[in-house]
C-alpha cells in the first residue's frame, strides 16, 4: 500500500511556463505567484535552477499594470495627453486600485492608493473652489464696471462729453 505524499502538489507544468513567461517579461516574483497560484519560494528555487535571470532577457519597457485595470483604457482613450485626463477619473482609478489590493490582501498597497485617491478628491475640490473664487471676482468685476459706466440718458446734461454744451476755463464764453 503506498500513501501519497502529504502536502501541496507542484502546479502543472503549463502554469509555470506562464509563471515564467510573466517572471521574465518583468512581472515581478510576487505578483507572478499571486496571479497564478505558486508559492514564491518555489518560483525564486526554480528560477535558480533553471537558471532563470531577468538580466539575460533584452530591455523592454515595463508595463506594470494588469491589461484590465481602468488606467490603462484611461491611457488609451486619451493617447498619453494627461491634459485630457480629468481629476475625477483619476481618482476612480486609484479607488478601483485600492479594492484589488484589498482583494490581494495588500493592505500597504491598499493604503497608498487610498491616499492618492483621497489627494485626488482634494486637488479636485481645490480647483473648484478657485473656480468658484474667480467666477466671483469675474461677477463683482462686470458688476462694478456695470455701475461705473456712463448713463446713456445723461448725454444732454450739461457737463456731457459731447463738448456741445461743455463749460470751464478752455471753452469761451457765448
Amino acid at each position: 500500500m503506498t500513501e501519497e505524499p502529504q502536502g501541496r502538489k507542484s502546479p502543472p507544468d503549463e502554469v509555470w511556463a506562464r509563471v515564467r513567461q510573466e517572471y521574465l517579461a518583468g512581472w515581478s516574483a510576487p505578483e507572478c505567484c499571486r496571479r497564478h497560484g505558486v508559492g514564491l519560494t518555489s518560483l525564486r528555487e526554480r528560477a535558480a535552477r533553471e537558471g532563470l535571470r531577468r538580466a539575460d532577457q533584452p530591455w523592454t519597457p515595463p508595463n506594470r499594470l494588469d491589461p484590465w485595470d481602468e488606467g490603462v483604457e484611461l491611457d488609451l482613450r486619451v493617447n498619453g495627453d494627461l491634459d485630457r485626463v480629468e481629476l475625477e477619473e483619476l481618482g476612480y482609478i486609484a479607488h478601483r486600485r485600492m479594492m484589488r489590493a484589498v482583494m490581494r490582501g495588500d493592505a500597504v498597497e491598499a493604503l497608498r492608493w487610498r491616499r492618492v485617491q483621497l489627494t485626488m478628491a482634494e486637488v479636485e475640490a481645490e480647483l473648484e473652489r478657485e473656480d468658484e473664487r474667480f467666477e466671483a471676482i469675474r461677477w463683482r468685476l462686470e458688476d462694478q464696471q456695470a455701475q461705473d459706466a456712463p448713463d446713456p440718458d445723461a448725454s444732454d446734461a450739461p457737463n456731457a462729453s459731447d463738448g456741445v454744451l461743455a463749460c470751464g476755463p478752455h471753452v469761451s464764453s457765448l
